[in-house]
Order: structure tokens, then C-alpha cells, then sequence
């Protein structure tokens, strides 16, 4: 970069800057200097700031320094459960509000997944789980596929692995998972049927696709009864899914009117 800061603040990002186009070797105390064109001791003080928060990592007392493991946690951070929920709340409701069929919010934990909300609709189908905190094995129900096509392809292979055995339980096997999850990749959307309790339901599944969500693969499901729904009103329902996602993230990223009132 070789230009001199006009801040602190300015410093610490051009060194964090730097740091992270760095090999794995990292870059040394000189190096720096240089490449900012400041003075050792001034480098040398916003690193041992750096470094109090994490940001920054010395390999030993006179060695390299690298990008810290609190830089990698703030690069990666996903939402919480608290903050998922409150987001895409609204859009169970739209959703079930504009179709009066159930909505289930719906997440990846380990090889299960689990609803973290509902919306009961009018129009009740026999669902899989029995409302918050339930689980079912991936793959077992449609949003189980849906957020199997979401993984990276070998981290899904290792889940097919493991859940071969519960699948089978259940009457599935893997090439029919794998089956539906192709046809999930190339539609953008699982549809599919599952009997639960005897009862054949139809589940539509849209997967939400945030950045902020990294490795938290989260969908959202809509459950009719089987035949209630024809091929033009499940595209419909899709596109009200849709919608109803999109809209919530989008209100979820806009100030509320009570933190413009804050901040005046």
C-alpha cells in the first residue's frame, strides 16, 4: 500500500488488509512498515491493540504475525436462533395468512432437522414433527432433502453415509433421496409427498439462501393435504413463499422506525 495512514483506525485496517493477502507465513514486523509506509513503533503499538482482540496472532516472541481467530469468527458470524426465528417469522405468517396451509421454519442440526417455528394453518395436513424443538432425521421429511441439496457435495455424501440405517426405517433409501435432491437442484424448490401417521401429505420446501445463515442451512416448508393443490396452484404457493422470504429478510436489514427516533 505504501502510503501513511491519517488514523489509527486507518492503520489497523491497511495492516488487517494486508495480513489477509499474506501467505500462510504471515508477514514480519519490517514487512509491514514497509508496506505502509509508517514507522515501526507506530505498526508495531496498532499490532499489540490488534492482537488484545484476537484480530492478530505473533508466531512466538519475534515471529510473523497473522490474521487472529476473532478475524476468521467475525468473517464467518451466522445469525442466532433467536435472530432467525425473529427474522423469518413474519413470513410463516405471510405465507400462511395468503394460503391457509401450515409453515414450518426449518434448520440443520447435525444429520436431524429440527423446526425452530410454526404456523398453524387452516387448512391442516399430518405433519412429521409436532411443533417447536421437533426432530426428524434429514431426508425423512421434504425439508430434510431440501437442505440436503443445500450442503457442499462432500459434506452431503458423509450424510447420506450416516443416515443410510434411519433412513431405512423409514422406508427410504438413498438413491431415492438422491433422486429427489437432483430434482430439487434443478427446480430451486423440493416438492414432494411423505406419509406420516398414515396420512400422505404434499410439503413444499423453498430454501433460504443468506449469507449470514453460513453453515445454518435453514428452509421453509408449506404442508397440504395430498390433491388439494393443483400443478398451477403449487406454483403459485412457491411464489408466495418466495415473495413472503424476501420480503422479511428486507425488513429484518431496514433500520425500525424506533432506531431512526434513536439515533436523531
Amino acid at each position: 500500500m505504501a502510503r501513511q495512514s491519517s488514523s489509527n483506525a486507518g492503520r489497523a485496517a491497511e495492516i488487517l488488509i494486508l495480513l489477509g493477502q499474506a501467505d500462510r507465513k504471515g508477514m514480519a514486523l519490517a514487512a509491514l512498515a514497509a508496506a505502509t509506509g509508517e514507522a515501526k513503533s507506530s505498526v508495531h503499538r496498532t499490532l499489540v491493540a490488534l492482537a488484545e482482540y484476537g484480530l492478530v496472532v505473533q508466531n512466538g516472541n519475534r515471529g510473523n504475525y497473522m490474521l487472529g481467530p476473532a478475524t476468521y469468527a467475525l468473517a464467518h458470524r451466522s445469525l442466532g436462533v433467536n435472530e432467525i426465528v425473529a427474522t423469518y417469522r413474519p413470513a410463516l405468517i405471510d405465507i400462511t395468512g395468503r394460503t391457509q396451509f401450515s409453515t414450518y421454519l426449518m434448520v440443520r442440526s447435525g444429520l436431524d432437522t429440527i423446526c425452530l417455528d410454526y404456523q398453524m394453518g387452516q387448512i391442516v395436513a399430518q405433519p412429521y414433527v409436532s411443533g417447536i424443538g421437533g426432530r426428524i432425521p434429514m431426508g425423512v421429511g421434504i425439508s430434510g432433502v431440501c437442505i440436503l441439496g443445500m450442503m457442499d457435495a462432500r459434506s452431503r455424501d458423509r450424510c447420506l453415509d450416516l443416515l443410510e440405517d434411519r433412513l431405512a426405517q423409514w422406508d427410504l433409501t438413498r438413491p431415492q433421496i438422491e433422486a429427489e435432491i437432483a430434482e430439487f437442484q434443478r427446480l430451486g424448490f423440493m416438492r414432494g409427498i411423505r406419509r406420516s401417521a398414515g396420512i400422505e401429505s404434499l410439503t413444499l420446501t423453498v430454501p433460504i439462501n443468506n449469507d449470514h445463515l453460513r453453515g445454518m442451512e435453514t428452509a421453509i416448508s408449506l404442508l397440504a393435504p395430498l390433491n388439494i393443490l393443483d400443478a398451477a396452484g403449487e406454483r403459485a404457493a412457491i411464489a408466495v413463499m418466495r415473495d413472503a422470504i424476501s420480503t422479511a429478510e428486507r425488513h429484518a436489514s431496514s433500520p425500525t422506525r424506533s432506531d431512526d427516533m434513536s439515533g436523531r
